[in-house]
């Protein structure tokens, strides 16, 4: 007889994460619930607007303290998912020890961001950041701003674009040598 332990496996804990359901009617007014339960815009404003999607998000979220589900069903019937994800603390990642020598050769380089800013979007269209890296909304004035992680980029001397999906404005604009 053997006196060997067997190992125990943790049971896998499903991942647990808040809802947010967002129904959006044919004038673009949004009602959101966080969990099952309604959520409110703040102040004398009394619905969620396109304009306000990015509010609306960061209220969520919480200021992007706390990673939400997001699912989004339009007027017409289409369902968009998405996962917004909490920012990581930078103040305590500032505050870290820097890692010596060693340890840094054997991670990836820092990150580089490069941001392209423009305007004559329509306010609350979605814009295409090109090469795929990300999406932004266009502003209540019609601006639109877009970063991209250089260290993500193999060839430094492409492009990058915003791009409005209903307006058609294309802006590009050459990435640093």
């Amino acid at each position: 007889m053997s006196n060997r332990k067997s190992a125990r496996v943790p049971s896998k804990t499903p991942v647990n994460l808040p809802l947010a359901d967002i129904h959006v009617d044919e004038r673009g007014a949004m009602r959101a619930t966080l969990d099952g339960r309604v959520f409110q815009a703040p102040g004398a404003e009394a619905e969620w607007s396109r304009a306000r999607f990015g509010e609306l998000l960061d209220a969520i979220s919480e200021h992007r303290t706390r990673t939400v589900r997001v699912e989004i069903h339009e007027f017409d019937g289409s369902v968009f998912t998405e996962i917004v994800n909490a920012l990581r603390n930078e103040r305590a990642t500032a505050e870290a020890a820097p890692p010596s020598a060693m340890r840094r050769a054997r991670h990836r380089p820092m990150h580089q961001l490069f941001e392209i800013t423009a305007s004559g979007f329509i306010p609350g269209e979605d814009i295409t950041v090109a090469l795929s890296v990300s999406n932004a909304e266009g502003s209540a004035d019609g601006s639109a701003r877009g970063l991209v992680d250089l260290s993500q980029l193999v060839d430094h001397r492409s492009e990058i674009m915003l791009i409005g999906r209903v307006s058609g404005v294309i802006v590009s604009e050459r990435l640093p040598s």
